[in-house]
């Protein structure tokens, strides 16, 4: 479960300056509340623009109808423009390759496309919409996905759950908190070797701190837990690093040598392994939201992966 939503472009604009007027309320105060409970946002393309250049309605003037709004509602209004941020969703390779190939419709009027509503669905996200139409009420959304194989189109149901009301907001945030501390806790109960669910990995201490980190986010707690259940799995396959790489489906790379031949970025990239001592942990997994790394050091004789950190990407030559 992510803590990002994606905005549904779909549920823009208004039919009416009116509509919009009476519903814009609502939605900013559901933003504001989403914010401070520390949920993101994400949009599914960057047509749109920010919160205050977006297509509401036709005729409406964004300017204008918040210098009209109640003191209280103007202040979230304005602290959402100018705090809460709403950028280009950032898709992994694989995710945005299979995308390319997909179309999405609503269920209940097929010549709606709902793109933003897939790519929810795809990455298992929320959506959250403007109440613009009756479409966008419901929680879940039901759409259809249809791709083409062996030159074939097929089709799938799917629902998208959605957030349009205040209900559906506590619902997503008492689940989002709920995951928050068993995927925290989770981490937390790792120890060094023969854990239950990794098997093939090591954890040396430096990355079993990291895990406890407070700046880790929900979003690093699941793809933590995904790229080492990744790696467990893909090491007992792989003779090298591209098999590891291919096995696990992971983007992983290694330091330049100009980063390697400075002392003291290579010794930001050494740590103490459990049995082998004191070992370069060049390799990283860069699957993870705000350019954090996993360094690992594999073994294939072994078949076994040691994680020796977590956390912000590490300075190199090119970004000191």
């Amino acid at each position: 479960m992510s803590n990002s939503v994606i905005i549904n472009d779909e549920s823009l604009p208004f039919s009416s300056t009116v509509d919009c007027q009476n519903k814009l309320e609502d939605f900013f105060e559901l933003i504001h509340y989403a914010d401070s409970a520390r949920v993101n946002f994400n949009q599914a393309d960057n047509r749109h623009g920010n919160w205050n250049t977006l297509n509401y309605a036709e005729g409406f003037i964004f300017g204008k109808w918040i210098n009209h709004l109640d003191k209280d509602i103007s202040l979230i209004v304005k602290n959402v423009i100018s705090k809460v941020h709403c950028p280009l969703i950032e898709l992994e390779e694989d995710k945005r390759e299979a995308l390319r190939d997909m179309l999405f419709m609503l269920s209940s009027d097929r010549s709606i496309e709902v793109t933003s509503l897939g790519i929810a669905s795809h990455i298992e996200s929320y959506a959250i919409s403007f109440l613009s139409h009756k479409n966008w009420l419901s929680n879940p959304i039901s759409i259809v996905r249809q791709w083409q194989e062996n030159e074939e189109w097929k089709e799938q149901s799917v629902d998208v759950p959605n957030i349009s009301s205040l209900e559906h907001l506590k619902a997503y945030i008492a689940e989002l908190e709920n995951e928050r501390q068993k995927n925290k806790n989770y981490l937390r109960d790792l120890v060094l070797q023969d854990n239950e669910d990794f098997p093939n990995l090591i954890f040396c201490n430096s990355a079993l701190k990291n895990f406890k980190s407070p700046s880790i986010t929900i979003d690093d707690f699941h793809k933590i837990i995904e790229a080492l259940t990744k790696l467990n799995m893909a090491i007992l396959t792989s003779n090298d690093i591209e098999d590891l790489k291919l096995n696990s489906e992971l983007s992983i790379s290694g330091e330049s040598s100009a980063t390697l031949e400075n002392g003291k970025y290579a010794r930001q990239r050494e740590f103490i392994h459990p049995t082998l001592g004191k070992r370069l942990f060049e390799k990283h997994v860069k699957n993870f939201s705000n350019a954090k790394r996993m360094h690992i050091l594999a073994d294939f004789n072994k078949n076994k992966v040691s994680i020796g950190y977590f956390g912000r990407h590490l300075p190199t030559v090119k970004y000191p």
